[in-house]
């Protein structure tokens, strides 16, 4: 059945809208309440708690940039862990890179039971799921990283935004965590909101991973979905080189990548660290 989607994910306003042609899939479960829509212009749109979180017609910008930047920026990575992203697309980037192992943490099991069906694209029809190098974890990721510390090289949050059981991963506690699963070389990301709207958001991230003893920043990406022009994703490391791209080295590294990338590039990734100054001081402005 056709209708119309409108998001409101903030008082006052109605930011993503749409069309649709048919509801693929919709259910509750014991986390949230989880939707994927068909649209005429975005494709397929994975929904949760009435917030859109992806669509096919540009889930690559997000997902490269999500995930190439830290992994491009560590040398050799081995061992990954992903935060959440049920649907599958930080996975299907992540094995691009010559990894030996990564632990897909996801807390509702839903999530990829329904991206598997609804959104293959995401996921390689699956096989990012089923790849013998991919461990996928049904467990709240509080839980699981206190069992892992020091083992990764690096850590990609794909969280929703900071509303509801996803405000959690926004905590000093849970970037702690994350700092403690670190391995020596290891670096995290994480999305920090469309930084127009969300003007705390990142600047809360970054002085939280900077008092834990990590160097912190953010850079940009422009995903058309997530209206209100650039997206804010932070990046944190045990060394200060994640924040200074070296473009010969990321050309170097960037070979050694199978498959072929839409958006990243190691010139994108280099000039994705140049902020506009009022981006850089919304970031630098806070402490707290």
């Amino acid at each position: 059945m056709a209708g119309q989607f409108v998001e409101s994910l903030y008082p006052g306003q109605a930011f993503q809208g749409f069309h649709f042609d048919e509801i693929l899939y919709q259910t509750q479960t014991p986390f949230q309440s989880i939707a994927i829509y068909r649209a005429p212009v975005l494709g397929r749109v994975l929904v949760l708690d009435g917030i859109v979180q992806t669509t096919e017609a540009d889930e690559f910008i997000y997902h490269e940039m999500l995930v190439h930047v830290p992994l491009m920026a560590v040398p050799a990575p081995r061992k990954v862990m992903i935060v959440g992203g049920g649907d599958g697309g930080c996975l299907r980037e992540a094995l691009k890179h010559p990894i030996d192992h990564v632990d897909l943490v996801e807390i509702d099991i839903k999530v990829i039971e329904s991206s598997r069906e609804h959104l293959p694209t995401l996921n390689d029809n699956g096989r990012a799921f089923d790849d013998p190098r991919v461990s996928v974890v049904v467990e709240d990721a509080f839980k699981y990283m206190k069992e892992h510390r020091g083992e990764y090289d690096a850590i990609i949050v794909d969280s929703t935004d900071p509303v509801g059981m996803a405000e959690a991963l926004f905590s000093d506690e849970f970037y702690r965590l994350c700092r403690d699963s670190l391995s020596p070389q290891g670096a995290l990301s994480a999305q920090d909101g469309v930084v127009f709207f969300q003007r705390d958001e990142a600047a809360r991230s970054v002085a939280a991973l900077r008092n834990l003893g990590l160097h912190a920043g953010v850079y940009l990406a422009a995903v058309p979905t997530y209206y209100g022009g650039n997206m804010t994703l932070g990046i944190a490391g045990r060394h200060a080189d994640v924040l200074k791209p070296d473009l010969a080295k990321l050309r170097e590294r960037f070979k050694a990548l199978t498959g072929e990338t839409r958006h990243y590039s190691p010139e994108v990734h280099a000039a994705s660290f140049v902020l506009p100054r009022w981006i850089n001081e919304l970031v630098e402005g806070s402490k707290s």
